[in-house]
């Protein structure tokens, strides 16, 4: 499934940048924490919320995160 992760505001709970689009069909749910590596930087992030999205061109999920 076609997955955006985007980091979140950390007081507002909204989106802030998209940290990766990927195509996936791991189980995302709050609480979940995962770490990107790039660019020889490491950042930690904590899922806050998961969406699913029906749409005409299939399923989409939109994960949101909060750095850590």
């Amino acid at each position: 499934m076609l997955t955006e992760i985007w980091e979140s505001d950390p007081f507002s709970e909204r989106k802030e940048s998209l940290i990766d689009t990927l195509d996936t069909d791991y189980f995302w749910s709050k609480g979940d924490t995962f770490v990107v590596t790039r660019g020889g930087g490491r950042r930690r992030f904590r899922v806050l919320s998961a969406q699913v999205e029906f749409g005409d061109e299939g399923l989409r999920r939109e994960v949101l995160a909060l750095k850590i």
